[in-house]
C-alpha cells in the first residue's frame, strides 16, 4: 500500500493527528515517538545521543546545539514494510532533512495553521520545545515560507485549524485520493 509523511511546523497538531490515527485503527507512527530521526550535533555533524541519565540539562541550549533529521534508513525500512501492509501507513512528525527522503512516501501531507493558533498551541502544550523565545522567534521565521515551499514541493496542504477530526477526515481523503490516482512527490 502507501506510506504517507504528515508534517508541519510546531504547533500545527501533528501529534493530536498521529493520536486521532491511531485512535481510528490506522497504522501510524511518529517521527518523535518512534524514532524516526536521530540527533545530530550542529558543530560536529554527527549522531549524538539525547541526554536521559536522569540529569536536568538545559533543553533549549540542546536544541541549540543539536538538529532533529529524519533518518532515511528506518523511513525506508517502514516505505518497504508500507507496500507489502496493504494499507495505509502515516509517519506524522517533522525533522529536518525531509527532502532526501520524499521519494520514500507515497504522498506528503503538510499541516498548516496560522501564527497566532501556533502560538497559542506552543504555549500550551506540555513538549518545552518552542517555548523559548529563540525557538519560538525560529518557528515563527520558518512559518513565513512554510507552506509555499511545501506547495512547491507538490505536498497537499491541510488547514490544521479546523477541528481535529475535520483534519484527519481531510488527511484520510488526501491519502485516499493518492492511492485512487497515485503520483510521486516532487523532489
Amino acid at each position: 500500500m502507501a506510506l504517507f509523511y504528515v508534517t508541519g511546523l510546531s504547533g500545527t497538531g501533528k501529534s493530536a493527528v498521529l493520536a486521532e490515527l491511531r485512535a481510528r485503527g490506522y497504522y501510524a507512527r511518529g517521527v518523535d515517538e518512534d524514532g524516526y530521526g536521530d540527533w545530530v550535533s550542529r558543530k560536529a555533524g554527527t549522531p549524538d545521543t539525547f541526554p536521559s541519565d536522569g540529569s536536568d540539562p538545559d533543553l533549549h541550549a540542546w536544541y541549540q546545539e543539536h538538529e532533529w533529521v529524519l533518518s532515511m534508513r528506518r523511513i525506508g525500512v517502514l516505505s518497504r514494510a508500507a507496500a507489502r501492509l496493504g494499507e495505509p501507513v502515516f509517519l506524522c512528525g517533522a525533522a529536518s532533512g525531509d527532502g532526501t527522503v520524499w521519494h520514500l512516501f507515497d504522498r506528503v501531507l503538510a499541516l498548516v495553521a496560522d501564527v497566532p493558533t501556533v502560538k497559542r498551541r506552543i504555549a500550551a502544550r506540555a513538549s518545552e520545545f518552542g517555548k523559548a523565545p529563540e525557538e519560538l522567534s525560529a518557528i515563527i521565521r520558518w512559518h513565513a515560507s512554510f507552506e509555499a515551499a511545501y506547495r512547491g514541493f507538490g505536498a497537499v496542504v491541510i488547514d490544521a485549524t479546523k477541528p481535529l477530526s475535520e483534519v484527519v477526515d481531510s488527511i484520510l481523503a488526501a491519502a485516499a485520493s493518492a492511492r485512487a490516482c497515485p503520483r510521486s512527490v516532487a523532489t
